[in-house]
């Protein structure tokens, strides 16, 4: 009866809404990522794009996805269990504001790291293999700069406001906005690389991000009446930000570092995660959203402790998935097109590599969640501790690798994984303790 009763239970329905829209967002990834890969396999030039793009993502971790819907949900979710309707009026203008900021911010990001590439890269490389003049390629990178802050503005305009549509329970409605985003850039990035090249790729991107704003993020703007609503700076709790994706942070990092010295490393990488990120964006990530949402409401330590087993038991089935079938998912998933052999070996030794921290990462991002209800204020001091050491073992490990020159970035980047999963195992275990002593057992 019980588990009879546990799948007809609001929680599975919403499990299931958002498990299923993201098995379909990593279908049309599957599109989409051997289509990058056929187009570009590991060349110089998208090589200098994805270290291009790592600055303009990392900015994007403080501005859009976990990191956002860790400060909102459970304000908007507590604000729609007390009034019936609510006005979104004011939200509606802070966001619009923020944009234009977001828009200079990210400029200014992104044309540092073209300085970087222009003076610490061999960008001779890039020359010889698209043939065009290094003005040319300037050019190029500042339109590719210029796609990347505009598609920043529009993630935090539609994540805001995909947050509260969470916090309301509209978790199908939710599935079926993301769904579309993805969608749209599976269908239109071939013809658009085709035309386009490397500039395709961000203009079949911004084009899924936009039909996302105007199909469901926009008439949102209808709900004018009732309990007005609005929020501020003072909503975005800096340490919380950090610790709200914290993994997409690390693994941004060790991406940065794969790419620094202008090789090819990076391109491995990337295609790596996309096979990685894909069970935890759609198992564990859902999961944590129901975990903070359920936990914003009514504490319930039967439901972390669920949480966490599936993560676990995700996370140990991936690793000897990729132990035993690497070689072969990298090989039906990318080699085709300018994706070789070569490409394929080179990917399978980072996918191992890099699988078994991200058990850790699974661990982590479930035990967090839980800390992230509690209220900003009064946990203040210690999300600010925790961030601090957070971001300190990042900086440390990309020093270490700066520092020690007999490493490669490959195994630059494979330290910092390693160094930021297990400290950040050991910041969400004692996040999780705080919890437990200050708010339940007082309770």
């Amino acid at each position: 009866m019980k588990i009879r009763k546990a799948i007809k239970s609001d929680s599975a329905k919403d499990f299931s809404n958002l498990f299923f829209s993201n098995v379909l967002q990593k279908v049309f990834g599957l599109i989409r990522e051997p289509i990058i890969a056929f187009f570009f396999g590991s060349s110089f030039l998208y090589a200098n794009y994805l270290l291009l793009r790592t600055g303009a993502d990392f900015f994007s971790q403080f501005t859009a996805g976990n990191a956002l819907k860790a400060n909102l949900l459970p304000k908007f979710t507590k604000i729609y269990e007390t009034y019936k309707q609510v006005s979104l009026k004011r939200v509606f203008a802070f966001t619009n504001r923020t944009m234009i900021l977001l828009f200079v911010i990210s400029q200014f990001i992104q044309s540092s790291i073209i300085l970087y590439i222009y003076k610490y890269t061999d960008t001779l490389k890039v020359i010889e293999e698209t043939e065009l003049s290094m003005n040319k390629i300037l050019i190029l990178f500042f339109i590719i700069s210029i796609l990347l802050s505009i598609s920043i503005c529009f993630n935090f305009f539609n994540t805001i406001f995909l947050s509260i549509m969470q916090s309301q329970g509209k978790f199908f409605k939710y599935s079926v906005a993301t769904t579309l985003n993805s969608f749209i850039v599976a269908v239109f990035i071939y013809p658009f690389t085709l035309i386009w090249g490397v500039v395709g790729l961000l203009l079949s991107r911004l084009l899924g991000i936009l039909t996302l704003t105007f199909s469901y993020i926009l008439p949102m703007k209808k709900q004018q009446e009732g309990f007005e609503s609005e929020i501020s700076g003072k909503d975005f709790n800096f340490p919380t930000l950090i610790l709200g994706n914290f993994a997409n942070i690390i693994i941004l990092s060790s991406r940065f570092v794969s790419g620094a010295d202008g090789g090819k490393d990076i391109a491995y990488f990337t295609y790596s995660v996309f096979i990685l990120n894909a069970l935890l964006t759609s198992v564990v990530g859902n999961i944590s959203t129901l975990l903070l949402r359920k936990v914003s409401i009514k504490k319930n330590n039967m439901f972390m402790l669920y949480s966490l087993i599936i993560s676990v038991v995700v996370g140990i089935a991936l690793v000897l998935g990729l132990e035993f079938y690497g070689f072969e998912i990298i090989r039906l998933v990318y080699m085709r097109g300018e994706f070789n052999i070569i490409d394929v070996e080179h990917t399978t030794t980072f996918i191992k590599s890099l699988s078994y921290s991200f058990i850790l990462i699974f661990i982590a991002t479930t035990l967090f969640q839980p800390f992230f209800s509690l209220d900003i204020i009064s946990t203040r001091k210690v999300r600010r501790l925790i961030s601090l050491i957070f971001i300190s073992t990042i900086i440390m490990g990309i020093l270490f690798t700066i520092v020690n020159s007999k490493f490669g970035v490959e195994d630059e980047s494979i330290i910092i994984m390693y160094s930021s999963s297990i400290v950040s195992v050991l910041l969400a275990g004692y996040s999780y303790y705080y919890y437990l002593k200050n708010y339940v057992q007082k309770g």
